[in-house]
């Protein structure tokens, strides 16, 4: 007989996603599978799954280069503004407030600490941390040593 097709559902995370924001995703995975039955040989690199607006939005809109952008790494960027405002406040996060030099200076010493361990370019440390005032100096500790940090799920 007739195919039947497919069905499915999707669970999320309501304090993470809204719903418009889950079906614009279930859009792009549907769009994906239909380029997918449609023409199996296709390379993924060529598989289209953005909507002619949402196309014109990225392409166009959200890649608009005459934007004027600091120049440096983050790193950099960051050291230059503990150079400004070494005490203002830099990361707050659950009951813990933090100075652009205090954030510094912890990051400073893990990424020593982690040179030491063989960080550095072309390296890559996992991180697995759970959101908080310490995970930003460990990024920032990764990003000083010279690494890339891979973030992972802790849970």
């Amino acid at each position: 007989g007739e195919p039947a097709g497919i069905s499915g559902g999707i669970e999320f995370a309501t304090d993470v996603f809204d719903r418009a924001t889950i079906e614009r995703m279930a859009g792009w995975l549907t769009r994906l599978l239909e380029g997918a039955l449609a023409d199996p040989r296709q390379p993924v690199s060529r598989a289209h799954f953005l909507d002619a607006g949402e196309q014109r939005l990225v392409l166009e809109e959200w890649n608009d280069t005459s934007a004027a952008v600091a120049d440096g790494t983050l790193p950099a960027l960051f050291e230059a503004q503990v150079a400004r405002t070494p005490d203002a406040v830099a990361v707050v996060c659950d009951g813990v407030e933090l100075s652009y030099r205090e954030v510094d200076e912890r990051a400073n010493r893990l990424a020593r600490l982690l040179v030491g361990e063989g960080a550095g370019p072309e390296r890559f440390v996992a991180v697995a941390m759970p959101r908080s005032a310490e995970l930003v100096i460990v990024l920032l500790g990764v990003l000083k040593s010279g690494a890339a940090y891979v973030p992972i799920d802790p849970d």
